[in-house]
């Protein structure tokens, strides 16, 4: 299990490394969303905003209203960030869920496989 302070330290990284790609600035241009995380086994929720292409910082609790929500226990949340695992893989085993339009859900699937494969 991942403390809020881990995920949000593998976060942190994570959004270094989204930043800095250009390949995905170009990806999530025009894309701005607001995405919450649940992690199902803490309770802890997160917002992340997308916007001008650029990944805001993480916030704890939840706020706005989500166009996209991510479920994972914390663990998962912690190794996405760090890039321990393939964020792909988890989804297709049901142990990551994303719940949204399938456009976002797409655009979400392919911003975290290009940040997991060009780290």
């Amino acid at each position: 299990m991942a403390t809020a302070d881990e995920i949000a330290e593998a976060y942190a990284d994570w959004q270094v490394r989204c930043n800095g790609n250009a390949r995905l600035a170009r990806m999530l241009r025009g894309w701005d969303r607001t995405v919450h995380l649940m992690a199902t086994d803490t309770g802890d929720g997160f917002t992340i905003a997308v916007s001008g292409s650029v990944l805001a910082d993480l916030r704890h609790g939840l706020v706005d209203r989500p166009d996209l929500v991510v479920s994972a226990t914390s663990e998962d949340f912690a190794d996405l960030f760090w890039g321990d695992l393939n964020p792909s893989e988890k989804y297709v085993s049901g142990e990551i869920v994303l719940a949204g339009s399938s456009e976002d859900v797409m655009r979400l699937d392919a911003m975290s496989m290009v940040a997991f494969l060009d780290q």
